[in-house]
Parts: C-alpha cells; sequence; structure tokens
C-alpha cells in the first residue's frame, strides 16, 4: 500500500506503509506513523492510499481524513473509495 499525506508546502508526500484493516467493524485503514507521516497527519489529516490487489488491473484508492488512535498508530476513514478490476 502507498499513503499518500499533505506536506507544509502542500505538495504530497507518498510512501508505502503496512496496513491493516479496523478491527472495529468500520471500514477503514490502520497503519503506523513516525517522522514525516505523523507531522504532516497531525497538520493536515487529509491524507489517501492505494492498494494494489494482484497485478496493475486490481486495486482500490482511497480518500479521507485520518485520526491518530496511539501515538504511533492512525486510521483513515473513507470519504470516496475507487476500485478497479475487482
Amino acid at each position: 500500500m502507498e499513503l499518500a499525506t499533505v506536506g507544509p508546502s502542500g505538495w504530497p508526500h507518498v510512501v508505502p506503509v503496512m496496513y491493516a484493516l479496523s478491527e472495529d467493524g468500520a471500514v477503514a485503514f490502520e497503519f503506523d506513523v513516525d517522522g514525516v507521516k505523523l507531522r504532516n497527519l497531525t497538520s493536515e489529516p487529509r491524507a489517501a492510499l492505494t492498494v494494489d490487489a494482484m497485478g496493475p488491473k486490481r486495486g482500490i484508492a482511497v480518500q479521507g481524513r485520518a485520526e491518530l488512535i496511539a501515538p504511533d498508530r492512525a486510521r483513515l476513514n473513507p470519504d470516496r473509495k475507487f476500485s478497479w478490476g475487482l
């Protein structure tokens, strides 16, 4: 999965991250945050992620707002979802 956050300059910062689906029944993605990701999400919660599923013609993209759920963990709650080839 690749996560994009908004940097202080307004440009996206894209990095690969490991994720898990939320365990509380919500349709949300959870991931670890530190360094630049944490700084960016603290000042601007808008983020996006993509997950390629089994090749370039299948996947999902999600846009939403991330919330910090622990000092080093965040959850992206989808506002928009796009999928292809599924």
